[in-house]
């Protein structure tokens, strides 16, 4: 590169302008995305989805303690209710599962998933769980 009389390098010097301009507004827009991420995060809902690996089909009912397991998780992260329904879709002939603890009137979130339910005769049959949390 060579400087001309003035002390500029002319097009070299506006290119990295260019670059130092894109990367500091590249930094500041995730810095932002960042920020927005963590404020969205404390709306979050967290519930562990291993508890549900207790749940079986038998005899057309599922079936699963898994209310004891909810209990500590709702007093864990400090809600005031969790309700849990739990279904088999597709008119199968299995009986939906539901229950609440606690109060559910105020702020809910709530979450669909869809779990694996093993029957009696080893067949694996999905599942669609909603667990919705009152905080």
């Amino acid at each position: 590169m060579r400087f001309n009389k003035r002390g500029g390098l002319g097009f070299p010097e506006a290119i990295v302008a260019a670059m130092i301009v894109t990367l500091s507004l590249s930094a500041y827009l995730g810095l932002v995305a960042l920020n927005a991420a963590n404020e969205y995060e404390g709306s979050e809902m967290h519930i562990d989805h291993r508890m549900f690996d207790g749940l079986t089909l038998e005899d057309g009912k599922i079936v699963g303690d898994i209310e004891p397991s909810l209990t500590s998780e709702a007093e864990r992260h400090g809600y005031r209710g969790v309700s849990f329904r739990c279904e088999v879709p597709g008119g199968l002939g299995f009986e939906t599962v539901s229950f609440m603890i606690g109060d559910m009137d105020g702020n809910i979130t709530s979450k669909r998933f869809i779990i694996d339910l093993l029957s009696k005769d080893g067949r694996v049959i999905p599942a669609i769980a909603e667990v919705a949390v009152c905080v």
